[in-house]
């Protein structure tokens, strides 16, 4: 049992003597149990608890491993039903090569016939695991991993530059890496399945996760080895997705691993705006997450290190139609003062502006855009028959494809961006990862009544994403992990209304005030106004925020309507000043959100996730 190394607080033989811990392996069973494999399942009755001795267990309701509970050595599993006389409550499968000690009840009760203090220590453990919520670290797609493998994807050579780039700047950071060459030299000619080598492996990660692999260029034992240890396969690609079948490469990666614990890089000889060609690598390879990466400098290797790392900066941008503009002057602010984003998540007009900063376009590009969108084309301005929605949709159409190119795709942008959008198909959240960009921004803005919903190839019928979600932080902690700027226009209730409600006129008292110069209306919302505020009636704003969120709400900018973009400069002018203020002082408080966006300090609640300085023993 290694003394029960690697047992954290919630350790179950942490609590046992070292004579009631031999006492419980030799009444146990030890079984070895390949990456993979199902150890039990959900719903069977309960024969046995396991306490993991090598390796890596996961624990899923379902056994779908995109989200699960880790176990690892020196941790039980299967206690509460063990102990309680149920069933499993969940599905435990290998995510490694694992050892396992099995204790079944007659086992267990020759232990406690024994030694009965072995109850006391089973049971406060089970006690303080239930009174915790279990506290075991939870694994998501996006979150921080053990151990990492970089592999090739596809049958293209990848230019050595990169590996040689990537590895030096994740060395100058602290973090460890290995390759088949390191493992030679201290092993000699071992054999990789030596146990030695194995229990070398897992103590690095114990001690320094993430590890990083480097796998060869080919499928050899080193390059299977990398894929079975690892977390998480990241497929390095070079060229366009061949036509080719997969590579045994890429059949080992498909094979051991879920989607959401895979990504994509996609290599290319500078950077641009917007590449093509990466739907059919997805579609070839399917993945969590892709990244496209340059050598002209050290930018996105760092950025792709930052999202491994779990330190990635996310740009998060709610709707609220003529103060978008803002979202443009805050951006703005950050990257004068050295600021960067590596992910874009947005609503409704936040969406619109975001999908900009995606293919590298800066405030400049942006403003001209919005100009273009709502003053030039005038497409929040065209009424049309009230039918299908308040306003015609075709100048808004035109338009967003001119500001972003018909033909270009959301996987095509240079760094990752997502559109939230409403299903009123399936009445959820619509996160739109892919498709052309125009529909992604269009879909994500459909007010309901004002513009026609967008209908998808597949028959969804999606509307504005402020209906759900008008500050989407969730779901973009639920793709990555790191800090988060949340830009968003919501406001407390609170209002009142200075309005005669006997003094609304009817349709034809209406009628004759419109059709009369000197008539005069009661100063009443307007219809849109009343719409908006019903969209956004249920929005609360209590968001998920972590120490490393930052949320600003910019103030009310003079002149600026939710309607209106006619003053869009203004906004974008007002919002720039406001957010370089705000910068500057609570850097100078040092504000613990402001500084992790700027990646300037850790906050101490992240420290746990982040490398730790030591090289390799």
């Amino acid at each position: 049992m290694q003394g029960g190394r690697n047992m954290d607080g919630m350790g179950t033989l942490q609590k046992l003597t070292a004579a009631q811990r031999e006492l419980l392996v030799a009444q146990a069973q030890k079984r070895s149990i390949r990456r993979g494999d199902v150890l039990v399942r959900a719903g069977e009755p309960s024969a046995a608890l396991f306490i993991v001795v090598r390796g890596v267990l996961a624990c899923s309701a379902s056994g779908d491993l995109t989200v699960y509970r880790e176990v690892r050595a020196g941790q039980a599993v299967g206690d509460p039903a063990f102990f309680c006389g149920g069933d499993y409550s969940e599905t435990v499968t290998a995510v490694r090569d694992c050892d396992v000690l099995e204790i079944s009840r007659m086992a267990y009760a020759r232990a406690l016939e024994a030694d009965p203090g072995i109850a006391v220590a089973f049971l406060g453990m089970l006690a303080a695991r239930l009174h915790l919520k279990d506290a075991r670290r939870e694994r998501r797609p996006g979150g921080p991993r053990r151990a990492i493998a970089f592999v090739r994807g596809g049958h293209e050579p990848v230019p050595p530059a990169f590996f040689e780039r990537l590895r030096s700047r994740l060395q100058r950071e602290g973090h460890v890496t290995l390759d088949h060459g390191v493992v030679a030299d201290r092993f000699g000619g071992r054999s990789l399945n030596d146990p030695a080598v194995a229990e070398w492996l897992d103590r690095i990660e114990d001690d320094t996760a993430p590890v990083f692999y480097f796998g060869d260029d080919e499928l050899t034992d080193w390059t299977e080895l990398c894929i079975s240890q690892a977390d998480e396969v990241v497929l390095v690609t070079s060229g366009d997705a061949p036509k080719a079948e997969l590579s045994a490469v890429e059949r080992l990666v498909e094979k051991l691993h879920p989607q959401s614990a895979c990504r994509l890089v996609r290599l290319h000889g500078r950077r641009t705006g917007i590449v093509e060609g990466t739907a059919s690598w997805l579609a070839r390879t399917p993945v969590f997450l892709h990244h496209h990466v340059s050598l002209e400098d050290n930018a996105d290797v760092d950025a792709l290190i930052r999202f491994l790392t779990g330190r990635a900066v996310g740009f998060v941008a709610g709707g609220g139609g003529g103060f978008g503009p803002a979202h443009v002057g805050i951006y703005r602010a950050f990257r004068e003062q050295g600021g960067n984003f590596d992910a874009f998540m947005g609503t409704s007009v936040g969406a619109a502006m975001l999908a900009g900063f995606a293919f590298l376009g800066e405030h400049d590009t942006l403003t001209s855009g919005t100009h273009d969108i709502f003053v030039k084309s005038r497409s929040f301005k065209k009424v049309t028959w009230p039918r299908y929605s308040l306003l015609d949709h075709t100048a808004f159409d035109d338009a967003l494809a001119r500001a972003y190119g018909a033909d270009t795709r959301v996987e095509d942008c240079w760094k990752p961006f997502f559109a939230i959008a409403t299903n009123l198909s399936d009445n959820r959240m619509e996160v739109i990862r892919s498709g052309l960009l125009w529909q992604a921004v269009r879909a994500s803005s459909a007010i309901p009544c004002v513009l026609p919903p967008f209908y998808t190839a597949d028959g969804k019928m999606l509307v504005d994403g402020g209906v759900m979600d008008d500050a989407p932080l969730g779901p973009m902690q639920q793709i990555k992990a790191g800090p988060n700027l949340v830009v968003h226009f919501g406001r407390t209730g609170g209002q009142r209304f200075n309005v005669s409600y006997a003094s609304l006129p009817g349709r034809g008292k209406l009628l004759a005030t419109l059709l009369n110069p000197r008539g005069r209306l009661p100063r009443a919302p307007r219809m849109l106004s009343i719409l908006f505020r019903t969209m956004l009636a249920h929005q609360r704003y209590e968001l998920p925020v972590t120490p490393q969120d930052l949320v600003l709400t910019p103030p009310t900018f003079p002149g600026a309507s939710l309607m209106s973009f006619d003053r869009h400069m203004d906004v974008f002018q007002a919002a720039h000043a406001w957010a370089n203020r705000e910068i500057e002082t609570r850097l100078g408080n040092h504000d613990t959100a402001m500084e992790a966006i700027f990646q300037r300090s850790a906050p101490k609640e992240a420290l746990e996730d982040m490398p730790k300085m030591q090289a390799v023993a």
